[in-house]
């Protein structure tokens, strides 16, 4: 006669790990997901911190002296690389455009441009202000 046993059998504790594993699979995709956007969110901010030092810097610039220009500035985040070896960090290209509106006010428009490897295919982003300056 066999008795009842308190424990589990091998089965059991097979088919249990497969079931921790099945859930495990999930939270890590979704895990990678969130990962992912924060490190997006990261690169925005960047690009938000790179237009506004531009702004600063183009009030600081004399009304008459204001022109269109474009330079690249490189930002370290999260320790990502565009080439290391042009310069460490993240390219963020800042084009700098000048509209005259009449003789006492320019439009000065300011494009941040950076771009990411998504499903090992480049997207590219944008950041825009828009300003006017006043003589």
């Amino acid at each position: 006669m066999l008795k009842n046993s308190a424990g589990m059998t091998l089965i059991e504790v097979l088919i249990s790990m497969v079931i921790v594993f099945i859930l495990f699979l999930g939270l890590s995709g979704a895990g990678i997901f969130v990962f992912n956007e924060n490190i997006k969110n990261d690169l925005r901010d960047e690009a938000v911190s790179v237009a506004d030092n531009e702004v600063q810097s183009t009030r600081r610039i004399l009304f008459a002296n204001l022109d269109n220009a474009t330079h690249v500035e490189y930002r370290q985040i999260r320790r990502l690389n565009d080439n290391v070896s042009i310069a460490p960090g993240v390219k963020y290209t800042v084009t700098r455009t000048v509209s005259t509106l009449d003789p006492q006010n320019k439009q000065v428009t300011i494009n941040v441009v950076w771009n990411r490897l998504e499903n090992n295919k480049p997207k590219t982003y944008t950041h825009q202000v828009i300003s006017i300056v006043r003589r």
